[in-house]
């Protein structure tokens, strides 16, 4: 690897020392750096081309970050979490000089992760096309009225939800907003697409899972001030008959990973404080 990228979390002093102790471990062993801020997301994009990987430290916010502006780029990221439970990141900060030394030698792998791709559609219009790592939500915004939204799966219909929303997440997402709304856990190589009504009123609420390459469309059939957002990050205003339509990307989001294929499983189930695995450690 000729350059690798640090992101730094721009608020928080823990992330700009890191930065520092990671500069100095490359610097010691030739490689060009580059350096820049979680909020300057335009700038970390124009970079991407050129880097070979990319050093985030932070919560997986910044790592959320990361991928919108380098997985067009292929380039791949290594988390060092600085939040409260990253699901995302693979290290802890105590580690990253050993963590360096594995990846300029070649210790690690390469884990590919499917993203959502969802594209807003008006009157024949396309509002908004995007890629998401975790998930995109049709809701409520503004006000606390409730929505509804109709589900089509590959123009079958599904169900109509009246509730504060409707939740399309992928694999990395069902442990995002689609767990707190009582979606299911799924692992990260199965590729599929999670439909899950948040908070539904007087209908059967249960989540939905499909194969990612069927197409996915949530129209908004009644909402006064209702929202899409991307990743909880990125929203526009929805109108009555707005349509969303959710598939599989054709562009992945790429992370180091230092543990065998199972760490799914040891190291992120653990993190949720399941009973019999032990505290966070």
């Amino acid at each position: 690897m000729q350059r690798i990228g640090i992101l730094s979390h721009p608020n928080r002093v823990e992330s700009q020392r890191l930065a520092h102790v990671v500069r100095q471990a490359l610097d010691a062993h030739g490689v060009e750096v580059w350096q820049g801020s979680a909020d300057e997301e335009e700038t970390l994009r124009n970079a991407a081309e050129g880097l070979d990987l990319l050093v985030t430290l932070g919560g997986d916010g910044t790592i959320v970050h990361a991928v919108h502006a380098v997985s067009l780029a292929g380039v791949p990221i290594l988390g060092v979490n600085l939040g409260r439970l990253g699901f995302l990141a693979e290290v802890e900060p105590t580690e990253i000089g050993g963590a360096i030394a594995r990846v300029l030698a070649g210790d690690f792998l390469l884990e590919e992760r499917m993203m959502l791709r969802a594209e807003v559609h008006r009157e024949g219009r396309t509002l908004m096309a995007c890629n998401a790592i975790n998930d995109a939500f049709v809701g409520r915004g503004r006000t606390s009225r409730t929505v509804r939204v109709s589900v089509d799966v590959d123009d079958h219909y599904v169900m109509t939800q009246t509730a504060d929303g409707v939740i399309v997440s992928t694999p990395t997402g069902s442990t995002a907003y689609c767990l707190a709304a009582g979606g299911p856990i799924v692992a990260p190589d199965v590729r599929s697409l999670t439909i899950t009504p948040v908070a539904a009123h007087l209908a059967v609420a249960q989540a939905i899972v499909i194969p990612s390459n069927r197409v996915l469309r949530l129209r908004l059939i009644k909402g006064d001030g209702a929202v899409f957002t991307v990743d909880g990050q990125t929203d526009i205003d929805l109108l009555p008959g707005d349509e969303v339509r959710c598939t599989e990307s054709a562009v992945t989001a790429k992370f180091i990973r230092f543990g065998s294929d199972g760490y799914f499983y040891e190291t992120v189930l653990r993190r949720l404080r399941w009973p019999d695995q032990g505290p966070i450690p």
